[in-house]
């Protein structure tokens, strides 16, 4: 066996990132002396750092940061990468907040992952798993649509929760805030924050209409199953909301799994909506973040597109991001998959 002490490792590191910066690319360089290490700041660097790397045929390109470190590296990589060639393969370190990708693909702890990669025969062909990419799009006032990919997006209490939870996080000082960055942060947000907010301003009601030429729904079984008479123009929903949106990865982060069947059908998106109040999502809480099937008020289908119409401006969450509030939103499936390692498959 030829170890290779990173040789052929490709490793972006987000210096933006709460567990990033420079002290993370230092450690990462010290563990694998020949992986190409880019420390970048901005989209702009990781595009021109792409560019210079990608000729040297990397054999897989690591964003060491969290989900939306993940999401600015196969966007760039989508931009760099001509659409005839397929996506190089990409993998993730667990430095985020709720690594949501990093958990399903069985990441460890840093150490453990460098000391894994560190020590990878060089013949050794990686596990690779294929995933779905959603392409979130939504007009942009005086120009075209813009479109991001991502592994999960939606409106909601998700979009409200990450707000309010980085919102408390930045209020945080001293002890407390160990608190504050865990998964008890996340509900203290939820509880405290959302789910007021929630209760006074009511749920929203939303439109989603089939743009695929099909769709499936997922029976009490957990089985899919083809709607019958549903085509393009359809009406999936028209009804009132408390989180609805698409994806292709089963986790919003912290195991929180809130799409558990969207791994089932590559090549479609999993749509949900949750219909139920404020007080009746607060009491299915363990049942939603074990993604407990069948659950009251839980709406699934499959296409290859949807559109979202909201009667008030909603907040969106993109891959673990926030982005301002839309009346409107399109998902649909990007016709580039991408490649992810799957650490399980290397422990």
């Amino acid at each position: 066996m030829t170890v290779t002490t990173g040789e052929g490792l490709a490793i972006l590191v987000n210096a933006n990132a709460k567990r990033g910066g420079r002290r993370i690319a230092v450690q990462i360089s010290r563990f694998l002396p020949q992986a190409n290490v880019r420390l970048t700041r901005s989209q702009d660097e990781v595009a021109t750092w792409l560019r210079t790397t990608l000729p040297n045929k990397p054999r897989v390109i690591v964003a060491a940061g969290g989900d939306g470190t993940a999401i600015a590296l196969v966007n760039a990589l989508a931009r760099v990468v001509p659409e005839n060639e397929e996506l190089p393969a990409v993998g993730m370190l667990k430095l985020g907040t709720g690594n949501a990708w990093a958990n399903v693909l069985g990441a460890p702890k840093l150490a453990r992952a460098l000391e894994i990669l560190g020590s990878l025969d060089a013949d050794l062909a990686l596990p690779l798993r294929r995933y779905g990419l959603v392409d979130v799009g939504y007009p942009v006032e005086g120009g075209p649509e813009v479109g991001t990919l991502a592994h999960f997006a939606g409106a909601g209490w998700d979009a409200e929760i990450l707000s309010d939870y980085k919102e408390q996080l930045a209020q945080s000082k001293g002890p407390p805030r160990f608190f504050a960055k865990s998964v008890y942060g996340y509900v203290t947000a939820m509880l405290t924050r959302t789910a007021p907010k929630s209760i006074m301003l009511g749920r929203p009601h939303v439109l989603i209409e089939n743009l695929g030429e099909e769709a499936y729904t997922v029976d009490t079984q957990g089985a899919l199953k083809r709607i019958e008479g549903v085509r393009y123009g359809s009406v999936l929903w028209d009804g009132l909301m408390s989180v609805t949106g698409a994806a292709t990865c089963p986790e919003f982060g912290y195991h929180f799994r809130a799409y558990p069947f969207a791994e089932r059908f590559l090549g479609m998106l999993n749509v949900r909506v949750f219909d139920r109040t404020t007080l009746g999502g607060i009491a299915s809480i363990p049942r939603l973040w074990t993604g407990a099937h069948p659950l009251r008020g839980m709406h699934d289908w499959f296409t290859t597109a949807a559109r979202f119409t909201f009667s008030r401006p909603l907040a969106l969450e993109i891959g673990g991001d926030s982005v301002t509030p839309r009346r409107t939103v399109e998902m649909r499936v990007s016709p580039r998959e991408c490649r992810v390692l799957d650490w399980r498959g290397l422990h």
